[in-house]
């Protein structure tokens, strides 16, 4: 073997070994491989939220309970389900004028949201005012979701008008 078959099998080993070492590189870098998420306006939902069925069945049964416990001279029961409803009625201010998170709304349509993201073509769905999540799909297209989210909650006409209507104005502070 001469000299120069050595360096050749020796550059052709340190090749392969490179190819691989990439390979190996890319496979462990992370892409973002996701083109298209939807996003929407949180205050909307909350808005649409206190004009649906569920919402108002919801404050049915608490009232019902608060009802309940005043007959029954329960004072502390009745504080407490006051004090729930007050930190209910701050957190949907917050949600529906601030832009608080709604996750909890979104429960209430969960078994829909698979359908909301195949109508739009969409791989995740993020509120527009969650910059951190929105940090994480930089170069993604977005695709407003809104209104299907609003729809999927069954609100009244005047709730989906008022739904509409708040996103058209910036949202206030959170304090």
């Amino acid at each position: 073997m001469t000299n120069w078959t050595i360096v050749l099998g020796l550059v052709w080993v340190v090749a392969c070994l490179v190819g691989c070492d990439q390979e190996g590189r890319n496979a462990e870098a992370p892409t973002e491989s996701v083109t298209r998420i939807g996003v929407y306006d949180s205050r909307a939902i909350a808005v649409a939220f206190v004009g649906s069925e569920e919402f108002k069945t919801a404050m049915a049964a608490l009232e019902a309970q608060h009802a309940e416990a005043k007959a029954a001279g329960d004072d502390q029961r009745v504080a407490a389900l006051e004090a729930q409803a007050a930190a209910q009625q701050e957190r949907l201010h917050r949600q529906g004028f601030a832009a608080a998170p709604v996750d909890d709304i979104l429960t209430h349509v969960a078994d829909q949201l698979p359908a909301i993201k195949a109508g739009a073509s969409v791989e995740t769905i993020v509120s527009k005012w969650d910059q951190a999540s929105l940090s994480t799909y930089p170069t993604a297209e977005r695709v407003d979701v809104t209104m299907a989210l609003v729809d999927a909650l069954a609100p009244t006409d005047k709730q989906r008008e008022r739904a509409i209507e708040i996103q058209k104005i910036d949202p206030t502070p959170v304090e």
